[in-house]
């Protein structure tokens, strides 16, 4: 089975790009903080590369920044190229599935304002309690206990 799962917040600014056939990508990398050893000194953090596709990659673009916590699940994959000096490259990244944010959405994106049916502030005249007796009076076989 392969099958990844991470959290980590997203090292630079991102860039939507599109694919020659015109479907949309963003890669990015994420810093994944891996916690403390037995003596309490910070274990290095881990930076995968990952890639995003279609309609996920537009709203990554849209709602995440540098910073950005999100959630990854995907599948690793790995490719490998010819590199310009002769010798072959390769690399191992993490083809998302699903991308969630954790965080708020991407900064100076304005949130919607929240609509109201009215602005007016209506007093309440009537007493809610008026109904009920100034004293009331419980026996104990009254109660279920």
């Amino acid at each position: 089975m392969n099958s990844v799962s991470l959290v980590g917040r997203i090292t630079k600014d991102i860039e939507l790009r599109y694919t020659e056939s015109g479907i949309a990508c963003v890669s990015l990398t994420i810093a994944i903080n891996n916690g403390k050893d037995q003596d309490g000194n910070e274990r290095p953090a881990d930076f995968p590369r990952v890639y995003v596709y279609d309609k996920q990659a537009e709203n990554v673009d849209k709602y995440c920044h540098k910073g950005s916590l999100i959630a990854v699940s995907g599948r690793l994959k790995t490719r490998s190229w010819d590199k310009d000096d002769g010798t072959k490259g390769y690399e191992t990244y993490v083809r998302a599935n699903n991308i969630q944010f954790l965080d708020s959405k991407k900064e100076g994106t304005p949130l919607p304002e929240p609509e109201f049916a009215s602005t007016e502030v209506k007093e309440e005249t009537t007493d809610a309690f008026q109904d009920f007796a100034d004293t009331v009076e419980i026996s104990s076989e009254d109660l279920p206990f």
